[in-house]
């Protein structure tokens, strides 16, 4: 299609607004943009911004694709490098850096059980 550039926004339901919130923003490091009742946004560059709002279920486990239908991807320049950063905020990749298709990418999983990952820009 002509015109498409990219993703504009991205949004996850989480039961514990100001936990996931905080969580993105402190342990995973995402800039923080705005904060409003029920509703922290997230820009993760060039314009797109990644959203957690309520009404979401937490999981103590990571969750299936019958409960999580969309995992998040945040693109980043190089995947060590975060890796090694979120490590010493506690928080450990579910296993090594994947590849498929010419990309890499490394899988974590939120505090209410939802999974994102970090892909390389440039594979």
């Amino acid at each position: 299609m002509q015109g498409l550039s990219g993703i504009a926004w991205a949004g996850l339901a989480a039961e514990d607004v100001d936990l996931l919130g905080e969580f993105y923003a402190t342990t995973v490091g995402l800039p923080l943009q705005q904060r409003a009742a029920g509703a922290c946004l997230f820009n993760v560059g060039n314009g797109a911004v990644f959203e957690i709002w309520g009404g979401g279920v937490a999981s103590a486990t990571k969750k299936g694709p019958d409960r999580q239908s969309l995992i998040i991807g945040f693109q980043v320049e190089r995947i060590e490098p975060w890796i090694e950063d979120l490590a010493t905020r506690g928080l450990h990749a579910e296993g090594p850096i994947e590849s498929g298709l010419g990309k890499r990418w490394v899988q974590y999983t939120d505090p209410e059980g939802n999974g994102f990952e970090f892909k390389d820009a440039h594979g």
